[in-house]
């Protein structure tokens, strides 16, 4: 499979799990926080931005992308209080809100696609969460491995080549757990700090989107890319329950509705962001180099012994891996 086909198939087979949205009154302010920019989670802030304004003149969203309300873990707990009224984010961020479901959206080999999501959002907007609410899912990208500091000067070609590094990973077992079992040492890490640990050596490589890789520059510390088919990216939009239940009930349908419609829309225009995001990658003295098909059977392999009794364990996700797979069939 040459490279544009590999990157364009990324974007299959991913998730993003949403939550809620606001409260109205008179005007409503929705602060609508995020991690990334430039990428699919900020182009659906833009679209829901652009809808709203237009259908309900009432709720005034206001944009807060790349970190400008906080690391990952404090927008979380801003939605929890109730001091950020919506987030995107990579849903095993939110696992302080539901650490069970949380992770099993992070399961290596779920193969979510676009069609799917509707069917992942009854699956989950049964939760009974006290602090946030589940509104809609949508895809993303699959992520990859960014690697890695210039120190090192090489791609990784093998899983051998990982053995050592300083990863950083998803705050989930299911990307910390494999990544032990390739000697590698897993290090959970919100979004904006990985760019300057990448500086510094703190860590050597990255999980990620290879949009969120080429929107913040990872080229400038870690200019190689080993694309890698493993993991799907399940990101959610969380809101403040309390906001969403306090509105009126034709506005939330509304607000809802077009959470729906916009969503559609965010996953045919990232299909071509993954296209961008690798030109962008290489026309900045960036390299992509895909895994073997070898390398890519046995870190498979790798991923489902070294996770396998996360499931097997834990009667609660074993029960939502089996009704979330028949929904999927």
């Amino acid at each position: 499979m040459n490279i544009r086909r590999k990157l364009l198939s990324c974007i299959l087979g991913c998730a993003v799990l949403g939550f809620g949205l606001p409260t109205v009154a008179q005007e409503q302010k929705l602060k609508f926080a995020s991690a990334t920019l430039n990428d699919v989670q900020h182009q659906y802030q833009m679209m829901f931005k652009d809808r709203v304004s237009k259908e309900l003149p009432d709720v005034a969203v206001e944009l807060y992308p790349a970190s400008q309300l906080g690391p990952i873990p404090r927008m979380v707990e801003g939605v929890m209080f109730g001091t950020i009224e919506s987030f995107i984010t990579a849903t095993a961020f939110l696992s302080q809100v539901d650490p069970g479901s949380r992770h099993l959206m992070s399961h290596p080999f779920l193969k979510i696609r676009p069609r799917h999501s509707n069917c992942c959002h009854l699956m989950y907007s049964g939760k009974e969460l006290k602090t946030t609410a589940t509104l809609v899912i949508f895809s993303q990208s699959r992520p990859l491995f960014t690697v890695q500091t210039r120190s090192f000067q090489k791609p990784i070609k093998s899983l051998q080549d990982l053995a050592g590094l300083k990863v950083r990973v998803l705050g989930t077992p299911f990307q910390i757990e494999p990544m032990k079992a390739l000697g590698a040492t897993p290090v959970p890490m919100p979004l904006s700090e990985v760019m300057p640990a990448l500086q510094t050596g703190a860590i050597d490589a990255v999980i990620a989107a290879p949009t969120v890789a080429a929107a913040f520059r990872y080229y400038d510390a870690a200019p190689y890319m080993a694309m890698v088919d493993s993991w799907p990216l399940i990101v959610t939009v969380a809101t403040s329950s309390n906001w969403l239940n306090n509105l009126p009930d034709e506005t939330r349908e509304r607000l809802q509705n077009i959470a729906h419609e916009v969503e559609s829309e965010a996953v045919n225009w990232g299909l071509g962001d993954v296209q961008r995001a690798a030109d962008a990658w290489t026309a900045n003295g960036g390299s992509l180099t895909p895994l073997t098909p070898d390398a890519e059977e046995s870190l498979q392999a790798v991923i489902a012994s070294s996770t396998a009794g996360l499931i097997e364990n834990n009667t609660v996700l074993s029960a939502e891996v089996e009704a979330l797979n028949g929904l999927l069939k």
